[in-house]
């Protein structure tokens, strides 16, 4: 049997993955938007993409075995419970999308060895790719359920209507 996280751990391991993430997405547009291409700037985007994957899925693993952490915040409506819990789980689950797709466009386009090497030219290598679509939406989706969990955590906040 699994044993839960205490809730230090929960947060801890939370706002780890909320770093990382917050950190890949910066450096992905960055990657996208800027010129010249910088190989540096794609391992490091790579390197924090993978570590928040990575700890997203311990994260979905712990929550699907022990179920969702209690909310911090006390909600009353039916409504905003509904929302709540669709927005966690898509919190969850989106950056498993980016993790996946991530390593979906590396293994189809062969280039991990010009990426550890800092060989590779610039991103046409990933252009074109099935994953690649996937990667790109699912980067857009994760911001944007980022800006929303912050504007409820927010309002939250402002309301202190703390459950624990």
């Amino acid at each position: 049997m699994m044993a839960a996280l205490p809730v230090t751990g929960n947060r801890l391991l939370h706002w780890t993955i909320a770093a990382l993430t917050i950190s890949a997405l910066a450096t992905g547009y960055a990657l996208t938007n800027n010129e010249p291409f910088s190989p540096n700037l794609l391992r490091t985007h790579l390197g924090l993409g993978l570590s928040a994957g990575l700890l997203a899925l311990v994260r979905t693993i712990f929550w699907l075995a022990k179920g969702a952490p209690q909310p911090v915040f006390a909600v009353h409506s039916g409504l905003q419970q509904a929302i709540g819990k669709g927005v966690h789980a898509a919190l969850r689950l989106v950056p498993l999308l980016l993790l996946v797709s991530g390593i979906g466009m590396i293994v189809l386009s062969g280039s991990l060895e010009k990426i550890a090497n800092g060989t590779l030219p610039g991103l046409a290598a990933f252009a074109g790719l099935p994953p690649a679509g996937l990667h790109h939406a699912a980067a857009l989706l994760l911001a944007a359920l980022i800006g929303l969990h912050s504007l409820a955590a927010l309002w939250h906040w402002q309301r202190r209507s703390f459950t624990a």
